[in-house]
């Protein structure tokens, strides 16, 4: 497993594109012809993905092959780590990736296909206390965020309308898990994939006005 540190300015864009850029050595290194092929799948969407999730205490699990590249943020959502899965049965000259995020520094190791497919039982730190419009995320046994949503759109073109408001003093990790499990709410209120959403991020509130 290597172990990449990272430190300077702009930590988080320095970071992403280490983890890029040892993405691409490992391409390179095994003949994978991503980047030939669907060059954007690396450097736009999963860039996009890291640059969300890519924070200390983040465990992302990776794939490549030589038509596609597909990373999922570990211990978020039990609907995340359920990706793995899919992702093992996609091609047999697929590489299989662990990245484990630390402050100024990353570690990508490889897996077995096995190990990967094993990555789905990574204990899920979140919990959702409420319903689907409206709910509290907890982390563990404390409340790290709450998230309202409201349809504003027509039957015909789906809107969401949704407003994160984080607890204050809340990790990176945490505000990363606040936006995921709100856009899984999203979905799951409008029950489609192409619904448009507006997003606001409220200010954070103190601890105490949680209890």
């Amino acid at each position: 497993m290597s172990n990449i540190i990272i430190g300077g300015a702009n930590e988080v864009q320095v970071l992403v594109q280490s983890i890029l850029n040892a993405m691409t050595s490992i391409i390179q290194q095994h003949g994978l012809e991503l980047l030939q092929r669907y060059p954007d799948d690396l450097l736009v969407h999963d860039k996009a993905t890291l640059e969300e999730y890519a924070v200390p205490g983040a465990r992302i699990a990776w794939m490549v092959g030589h038509s596609h590249t597909h990373i999922v943020p570990l211990g978020l959502s039990a609907k995340e780590n359920d990706k793995v899965t899919y992702m093992t049965n996609l091609a047999n000259d697929d590489r299989f990736y662990i990245i484990k995020v630390h402050p100024g520094r990353f570690t990508m190791g490889e897996l077995s296909r096995e190990q990967f497919a094993a990555l789905k039982h990574t204990p899920v730190m979140y919990t959702r206390e409420g319903g689907v419009s409206s709910f509290w995320l907890k982390h563990h046994k404390n409340r790290v965020g709450y998230i309202a949503l409201q349809n504003v759109g027509t039957m015909h073109e789906p809107k969401v309308s949704a407003t994160i408001t984080p607890v204050s003093g809340i990790s990176a990790l945490d505000r990363s898990a606040l936006e995921m499990w709100c856009q899984h709410a999203i979905v799951e209120l409008s029950r489609t994939l192409f619904v448009r959403q507006e997003v606001t991020w409220a200010e954070p509130i103190r601890l105490a006005q949680v209890a």
